[in-house]
């Protein structure tokens, strides 16, 4: 099964609640409509009520339902900013309930607060919000995963009935060798949670196994023995060239005795800038469906969508997100 067949499978096996924090909106309620239709999602809408149902109405669905919860609503502000409030007590910071009323006073806030409370499984924002602020409502008020720090993102590259996984290509410009393994560990995660199957890491450089010298290559480097430390039976190398993790027969000259070069799935890059344009190439030039981006890292399942994302888009991120999310923590 593809990608989204065995997400598919998970979510006609067990529904779950995905809370659209950018509720009022004609593609969001036309995805919610298909999602009820077809048994896979309990989708819950924030937003003004009546712009919801206007929206309803622009998209021309008939027979269907839908849950909205209004961020405005002066109860569940009281609720919100009592819970920020314990969230940032948490860290050590004391705020007035004037200021954490403020913080949770927005669509972004009530939806990542359900989604910590276990009031959704996954939260999907984005077609309205900037990413950064869909990034930062999660940080806020979703946290992060335990034992990782770092939030990043990744692409299912799938082509013919080949899968393989890229990250991170959306969201850390220069991670650090610290950052670069809690994307390599959570990427890992994800990829065995939905295929079933070991993945294998390749810490990606200009470099293979010494073949050049420079810190950006000594960063991957240190990147991997973090991971050996932290995850010492995960299927991890590097640093390496993209044709060394790929081609067997370069990987048999390049890095022999290697547990991953030549038959590499998950791909980690060691910068935005080589991750975006990795996947574009692919994309364009190699004929590679990008599925993606979506996010991982959160304490709970927390996605950002394009702002000129399609009805269809936000239909397959709801499926694969719960898909990913099955089974464990992101």
């Amino acid at each position: 099964m593809s990608v989204f067949e065995r997400c598919l499978e998970k979510c006609r096996a067990r529904k779950g609640a995905v809370v659209y924090s950018d509720g009022e909106d004609r593609r969001v309620v036309s995805a919610a409509a298909k999602l009820i239709r077809e048994g896979l999602v309990e989708p819950i809408l924030i937003g003004d009520p009546e712009k919801v149902r206007a929206a309803l109405q622009e998209s021309g669905e008939t027979g269907v339902s839908l849950q909205v919860v209004n961020p405005y609503n002066p109860a569940l502000l009281q609720h919100n900013a009592a819970e920020y409030m314990s969230i940032q007590k948490g860290k050590g910071k004391d705020i007035s309930e004037e200021e954490a009323i403020k913080a949770v006073k927005n669509p972004l806030a009530a939806g990542a607060l359900m989604v910590r409370r276990g009031e959704a499984e996954i939260g999907v924002a984005g077609n309205l919000s900037s990413t950064a602020d869909v990034i930062r409502a999660g940080l806020r008020m979703v946290g992060t995963a335990a034992g990782s720090k770092t939030v990043s993102s990744f692409f299912f590259m799938l082509k013919d009935n080949n899968v393989c996984m890229f990250t991170d290509c959306a969201v850390i410009p220069e991670p650090t060798s610290a950052q670069l393994a809690d994307i390599a560990i959570s990427t890992a995660g994800v990829y065995k949670r939905v295929m079933g199957d070991e993945a294998r890491v390749a810490l990606l450089s200009f470099s293979t196994k010494g073949s050049a010298k420079h810190e950006r290559v000594d960063k991957v480097r240190a990147a991997l023995e973090e991971i050996k430390t932290r995850e010492p039976n995960l299927l991890v190398d590097g640093e390496l060239q993209l044709d060394a993790a790929v081609e067997p027969e370069v990987a048999r000259l390049k890095a022999p005795g290697s547990p991953v070069a030549g038959n590499a799935n998950v791909f980690v890059f060691p910068s935005l800038e080589a991750g975006n344009i990795g996947y574009k190439i692919a994309q364009r030039f190699g004929g590679w469906t990008a599925l993606g981006p979506l996010l991982q890292g959160f304490a709970h399942g927390w996605h950002d969508l394009s702002r000129g994302c399609s009805s269809d888009d936000i239909y397959k991120i709801s499926v694969v997100g719960l898909g990913m999310n099955r089974g464990g923590q992101q």
